[in-house]
């Protein structure tokens, strides 16, 4: 996002949670190679034997008995239903209206609120890391952004396993800030207007990033993060969107108008702690 389109108090946020007390050194951080998939990946180990893969809810029904949900199976094609007691919708905001049968027929004017911006984000592979150009270079880090760049900058993937030489890849991030209809031009860019985007982006620091990328995967995001803009965080919708609905129990860093990890974690212990109770 740009400056003009940033709530304050979220830019002041982000960097302000990280220091207990002015003056103070920044808390530690945990970062793992992969991200938050090392999470994923333990939680899912716990729970392995009752979860069920490539199966997408279509529908949500909530009823006086609970909540009926609609879900087809990815692989068989096959449609089957579940009767749930409670459900934890864990899914942007956004996708309620979609999902939920009652707000397809009458949607919360809440859900309008919370706003989305699109980008797409590349994986380069190299096989070898870019020279440095002056003698002042900083050295390769592992979250790297380049000075009056339209993109977010980039992650050297590899970063943490102690190897500073050799292949490696680069993780891109671009947002559509500026654009108008935003979501339509990135749908309508095919993979060679973004990979040329990306890749002239990263020349300006790196001259020899086009011999040394050998290939690109680029995945686009209509809805990539919650946008954090002026006016939002203390409209009421994010208030208003916490409350369940019927046995419905909404779980997303939406909801705290900021996309941190952090945050999402805190409303899933919310939500847990609002079905124990009942």
């Amino acid at each position: 996002m740009k400056l003009e389109q940033t709530s304050a108090w979220a830019g002041l946020f982000y960097f302000c949670s990280r220091v207990r007390e002015s003056g103070k050194d920044s808390q530690a951080f945990i970062t793992f190679p992969e991200g938050n998939g090392r999470f994923i990946n333990f939680l899912h180990d716990k729970v392995k034997d009752k979860t069920r893969l490539k199966t997408i809810a279509l529908e949500i029904i909530p009823n006086e008995k609970g909540v009926d949900v609609v879900c087809l199976n990815t692989e068989t094609n096959e449609l089957k239903g579940f009767h749930c007691e409670k459900v934890v919708f864990a899914a942007p905001i956004f996708t309620a209206n979609y999902l939920i049968r009652d707000f397809r027929a009458n949607p919360p004017a809440y859900v309008k609120e919370f706003q989305h911006n699109a980008w797409f984000v590349a994986n380069l592979f190299l096989k070898d890391r870019p020279k440095t150009q002056f003698e002042k270079d900083f050295p390769f880090a592992w979250d790297n952004v380049l000075y009056e760049s339209p993109g977010l900058g980039y992650v050297n993937a590899t970063h943490q396993k102690g190897i500073d030489h050799g292949a490696t890849v680069l993780t891109y991030y671009y947002p559509m800030c500026a654009e108008e209809n935003a979501r339509a031009k990135l749908f309508g860019l095919g993979w060679k207007e973004l990979a040329d985007i990306c890749l002239t982006d990263l020349s300006r620091a790196h001259k020899d990033i086009f011999e040394l990328t050998t290939r690109i995967d680029i995945m686009r995001w209509g809805h990539a993060m919650i946008s954090p803009r002026p006016n939002f965080l203390w409209s009421g919708a994010r208030e208003q969107a916490q409350k369940s609905y019927r046995d419905i129990h909404f779980v997303h860093s939406d909801l705290s108008g900021i996309a941190l990890f952090e945050e999402a974690f805190y409303h899933g212990l919310r939500a847990a702690g609002e079905i124990l109770k009942n």
